[in-house]
């Protein structure tokens, strides 16, 4: 189960940045590049509760294969639509196709380990899968930027379109999934947003990815400005290393607190980190403040995790990972397009200081709604010590 899911989320950390580089050699402003890249987030997080339910209902292997095979049709027409010289609206109707159609491989693992593994095994397994997908956005701009050095950025996009279908067929046709035996519908009224806990929490999710979406664009911007297109990659993937190490710093410690106490503590050392990044003024000054930026980043998603799993009512536990990916998904999709008009406006400086404000907004929302974090019980789904995952 873990090779194929590793191939079909090692694109997570590709897509970003290889659909800027190649839209932007293709013609296309920021803000067109910004639109596309959010557009396709915004379709994912649309459409992952739905997928989210489905697997939970039919089981995973005939809602992987379906959303694998569009997944194929509408990443490969997206690159012809766009070498081919087509405009905006045709990319951008493609990316949202590509988007809505995006396999759901990480709700299913989370949701198959439990059905595996005991409790012993199940917290280890967590914290693999989400250490890997860390390290997928180390490993994911740094490809990136290789293949668009010895082939293009068109190449970039369709080898990760190519590893994100063939890892999720795969993955679908593993035993494991074919075994699922679905349960039967949970019925609540208003859906799992009728938790005042789950709303608050995808609320302040969703804000504060919005700093995340800014950043990959303002530094793809920088990088531009300051070296070339491809130098993003080894400052996004410094970001991620950062990221890494404060994941593994939180991950190691043995928290007395609930996880709730920990998401509104880490999520403010996560805007004290971010606010110096506007006062770059070099390539080495912005991998300094950008690692500084990451320390944050996976103990802030890290406790969120967490919460997801301790809030969600039992029966949906897809449909409940699912929601997080709706809130990290929009929330980047708004600051991507954000930052795309603010660079081609403001300038550079204004898209990079959009991301401690937004993380800023994130932390209010957790605070003002804080009792209702501290509701739900502990889950093996939900007590294990993660790292970070931004859209997977």
């Amino acid at each position: 189960m873990l090779i194929p899911a590793i191939a079909a989320r090692l694109p997570y950390g590709m897509f970003v940045l290889a659909l800027l580089l190649f839209l932007r050699g293709e013609g296309f402003g920021y803000g067109e590049a910004g639109l596309v890249v959010g557009g396709q987030a915004l379709a994912v997080a649309l459409t992952a509760p739905l997928l989210g339910r489905l697997v939970d209902r039919l089981g995973p292997t005939r809602v992987l294969l379906a959303t694998a095979a569009v997944s194929a049709l509408a990443w490969s027409g997206l690159t012809a639509a766009a070498l081919g010289g087509a405009g905006l609206i045709p990319v951008l109707a493609l990316s949202l196709l590509a988007g809505a159609s995006n396999p759901p491989v990480s709700p299913t693992l989370r949701a198959l380990w439990p059905r595996l593994l005991d409790r012993e095994r199940l917290d280890t397994a967590l914290a693999l899968d989400a250490l890997q997908l860390e390290l997928f956005f180390i490993a994911g701009p740094l490809l990136t930027a290789g293949i668009v050095l010895v082939a293009s950025p068109a190449a970039a996009v369709l080898i990760a379109a190519a590893l994100l279908v063939s890892g999720a067929a795969t993955f679908a046709l593993a035993p494991a999934a074919r075994r699922w035996v679905p349960a039967g519908p949970v019925e609540r009224k208003g859906g799992l947003l009728a938790d005042e806990g789950i709303r608050v929490l995808v609320l302040s999710m969703a804000v504060a990815e919005v700093a995340f979406g800014a950043l990959e664009v303002g530094v793809a911007a920088f990088a531009e400005r300051e070296a070339s297109r491809a130098a993003a990659g080894p400052l996004l993937t410094i970001w991620a290393v950062g990221s890494l190490a404060g994941g593994l710093w939180y991950g190691a410690r043995n928290w007395r607190v609930g996880a709730d106490v920990r998401y509104l503590a880490v999520s403010a050392l996560l805007v004290a980190g971010l606010a110096p990044l506007p006062l770059a003024w070099s390539m080495p000054s912005m991998a300094v403040l950008i690692a500084v930026a990451g320390l944050g980043l996976a103990p802030a998603t890290a406790a969120g995790y967490s919460l997801v799993g301790r809030l969600a009512p039992e029966g949906s536990v897809a449909e409940a990972y699912s929601w997080q990916i709706v809130a990290y998904t929009a929330g980047a999709s708004v600051g991507a397009w954000a930052a795309g008009a603010l660079v081609d406006g403001p300038g550079i400086a204004a898209a990079l200081a959009l991301a401690p404000v937004a993380a800023a907004a994130g932390f209010l929302v957790a605070w003002a709604g804080r009792r209702s974090l501290r509701g739900g019980a502990p889950t093996p789904q939900g007590d294990a010590p993660p790292a970070a995952e931004r859209i997977g």
